[in-house]
């Protein structure tokens, strides 16, 4: 054999290994779920020829609103059951029902008095960032989600002396504490794709612990949200706002974090009037229904009336 069909049967023979190492040769798909986490993650795996497993070629899921991809899995949180079809390379398909999590622990705060008193504290703790942000509040984490995390983290409590000390709190205090039996995991975290955690991106707030009031501003109250996403309802959310309480003519006022300003600028938490924001500069950030950039007024689901599950 000369030399160069040698080289051919060598390169052969490693594309024959090589296909036997990685090529699906069978394909199983599983969903995974954790309690009180609203994010459920799909996951596609194969066996190769060779027995090795592994991702699947080609996964993608349709039927559901879904993020990620055939290597990480995909993640979904449904409000309904949803049914999905689940496709990989070269010729599998399999349908499954997927449940949203409902009921879990500390989803919601049963009592209205635990909801109100929740939703004071924060109101008044987004109001103490006006005069100076809080020694608390990692200067890290300081833009528009970052506001919201803080304040939302804080309003728990216990508010004691060295509470208020520590957070630089002034004034009478805002109202009683949420019960310590109420909130479960709510109180030091968030849920996330990856499970509950201390830091939540504005997207899975928006997505994961709020639920949607529609696009009418007057379902809101103070302690609600509104989100805005440049490009549009399917980009992911870049800016927040904080409903807090109203102008003494009874106007909504909305406060939020403008978020890094340029080199070396960390910006500054402002208030800004509710007929004040429908004539911003911008319109994309005009909380006005015909403007594609506004998501809408949202609800932590720890205030909403019942337990759920999505948004």
């Amino acid at each position: 054999m000369n030399p160069h069909h040698r080289v051919m049967v060598l390169a052969g023979a490693v594309l024959v290994v090589a296909y036997g190492a990685l090529a699906p040769r069978k394909t199983w798909v599983r969903v995974e779920s954790s309690p009180g986490n609203p994010v459920q993650r799909i996951v596609l795996e194969s066996r190769s020829l060779f027995g090795l497993e592994r991702h699947a070629w080609g996964g993608r899921v349709e039927g559901a609103d879904v993020w990620g991809n055939g290597r990480e899995g995909f993640f979904l949180a449904p409000t309904a059951p949803v049914q999905v079809r689940v496709r990989a390379w070269p010729r599998f398909v399999s349908q499954l029902m997927v449940y949203p999590i409902i009921g879990s622990p500390g989803m919601a705060l049963l009592e209205q008095g635990d909801r109100e008193a929740f939703r004071t504290w924060f109101v008044g703790i987004l109001e103490q960032q006006l005069e100076a942000p809080s020694n608390a509040w990692e200067p890290a984490q300081r833009d528009c989600a970052g506001l919201l995390r803080f304040a939302f983290r804080e309003a728990w409590g216990p508010h004691t002396e060295a509470w208020r000390d520590r957070v630089g709190f002034q004034g009478s205090p805002a109202a009683s504490d949420p019960s310590l039996s109420m909130g479960g995991p709510w109180r030091r975290a968030f849920p996330t794709p990856d499970g509950w955690r201390p830091f939540a991106k504005g997207a899975f707030l928006r997505r994961l612990a709020c639920v949607s009031l529609g696009r009418e501003l007057s379902e809101a109250r103070p302690g609600d949200l509104i989100f805005f996403a440049r490009g549009g309802a399917h980009a992911s959310p870049d800016h927040a706002m904080a409903f807090v309480r109203p102008d003494a003519d009874g106007q909504p006022v909305l406060l939020y974090h403008t978020g890094p300003e340029g080199f070396g600028q960390s910006g500054e938490v402002r208030r800004v009037r509710l007929d004040e924001l429908t004539h911003h500069p911008d319109p994309e950030f005009r909380p006005l229904p015909e403007n594609p950039s506004f998501l809408g007024v949202y609800r932590w689901k720890i205030l909403v009336d019942s337990p759920v599950s999505g948004s």
